[in-house]
């Protein structure tokens, strides 16, 4: 019995439909485990599958989906640039790589995964405008059907706001130990869904009867 049907989604500013309930992949191990979870995810049910670079599992996710045997527009895959990888030439190439690993022609959802931030970074608002610039191509080439960041704050939000394609998703730690209002309000107010890792909570917020 599945528990999602395709109407179960929401709409990002451009039109796109983003299915409400994801399937994350951190903490997968890359080989059988990730492999054999998101065939099952798919098989229960699930339609969104969300991964990223840093998982280290995407060859693992991508055979998983294959051997799912679901049709490539009936599934919607994210999956994330990493830190050591911002800027405009090392975000195209690690884009490249992470469609080779898991064997697909584009990405329905590609996120910045952490912003560059003034307390690390002097020219943190370059470094974070060049890997955008990166991902805007790329949605402008149609390789990616969504563009998005995600952990990122207001005050990060902003330069990015002023582009010519403005970001639709940031997800962020969300959940009720963890509201995050000042980031929630800001992309409300800017037409940018808010999606949520852990939505259940994690750590002593699972252990709260509440």
């Amino acid at each position: 019995m599945h528990f999602q049907h395709a109407t179960d989604a929401f709409t990002l500013k451009n039109g796109v439909k983003i299915p409400c309930i994801g399937f994350g992949t951190w903490q997968s191990a890359d080989g059988p485990t990730a492999e054999n979870a998101v065939r099952e995810a798919i098989e229960a049910g699930y339609r969104h599958i969300d991964t990223a670079a840093i998982y280290h599992n995407e060859r693992s996710v991508g055979r998983g989906i294959k051997d799912s045997g679901i049709k490539r527009e009936d599934i919607f895959v994210t999956s994330k640039v990493w830190n050591t990888c911002r800027g405009y030439q090392t975000t195209l190439e690690a884009f490249e790589k992470t469609l080779s690993d898991l064997q697909l022609d584009y990405l329905d959802l590609y996120l910045i995964h952490w912003p560059a931030s003034p307390s690390r970074f002097a020219n943190w608002t370059e470094l974070n405008l060049e890997t955008w610039r990166a991902l805007t191509e790329l949605y402008k080439a149609g390789r990616i059907r969504a563009i998005g960041v995600s952990n990122f704050r207001p005050a990060h939000l902003e330069p990015l706001m002023q582009t010519e394609v403005q970001p639709m998703v940031n997800q962020i730690e969300y959940h009720p130990g963890y509201l995050q209002r000042e980031i929630v309000d800001y992309c409300r107010a800017h037409e940018i869904l808010v999606e949520a890792w852990s939505p259940l909570g994690c750590g002593r917020v699972l252990t709260d009867p509440r």
